[in-house]
């Protein structure tokens, strides 16, 4: 029996419903990957949140953020040997298993890094040796104890962080570039709405919510990153004390 062969008009009519087909399907699989991504970074989050419980029990409930040990300095992420502020990028040795948080959770670049920072980015200007933290904790709470949280479920612990730099090459003024960042607070931009729009941010109670960034706070030096605020008005520190 003889076999009909497809004909060319018919080969191109299967490609382009193919086509069609992969057009319509590919922004659905683009936002499957990002909810996925989003749930993720909740994920982390809450057990950040659970770490940062932990070691309130543990060290006097106070709020961990960083020490200064002469020379070094000892962050929540890390240990930074010879703290120097106007380092090169990318160079200063940082030991992540030296992290005041570190004994709670045991990871290095597992749940203190979101999977929506994009550390492949031009505009990302490395801080230290290897990748931190992209999350941020609230700056109030660093001289609080726990019990003076009266409404926790209102009051956030940490959020999506990071921030613009242009004072510290290779950013500039002119070139500005994107960075990790390590607390948020009511004045400053330092949020990341790195989830189509929206930042995880996680309350002292536990709980964690998905926030899209107050009118009028985009941080316009390099607006494509989505960093800006919370909180609409600078003063109001409701969200955070």
């Amino acid at each position: 029996m003889k076999r009909r062969a497809f004909s060319l008009i018919e080969l191109l009519v299967v490609i382009s419903i193919v086509a069609v087909l992969t057009a319509m399907l590919l922004p659905a699989l683009g936002r499957a990957k990002q909810a996925a991504k989003r749930s993720q970074c909740s994920s982390n989050l809450r057990q950040m949140g659970l770490a940062v419980a932990l070691y309130l029990d543990e060290y006097g409930r106070y709020f961990p953020y960083f020490n200064d040990l002469g020379p070094d300095r000892l962050w929540y992420f890390g240990l930074e040997t010879a703290y120097n502020a106007n380092g090169a990028p990318g160079t200063q040795q940082i030991d992540l298993t030296k992290a005041k948080l570190f004994p709670y959770f045991r990871t290095v670049h597992g749940i203190e890094v979101c999977p929506s920072y994009d550390y492949t980015s031009k505009l990302w200007r490395q801080k230290f040796d290897e990748i931190t933290a992209g999350y941020g904790l609230n700056f109030y709470l660093f001289t609080k104890r726990i019990a003076e949280i009266t409404q926790p479920s209102r009051i956030l612990c940490l959020a999506d962080a990071a921030q613009i730099n242009t004072f510290q090459l290779p950013a500039s003024a002119t070139n500005p570039m994107i960075e990790e960042w390590y607390y948020i607070d009511a004045p400053s931009k330092f949020v990341h709405f790195r989830h189509n729009g929206q930042a995880n941010v996680l309350f002292c109670d536990g709980h964690v919510e998905s926030r899209p960034m107050a009118p009028g706070t985009l941080d316009t030096r390099l607006p494509q990153m989505n960093i800006g605020r919370l909180n609409a008005n600078p003063t109001d520190t409701s969200l955070f004390q």
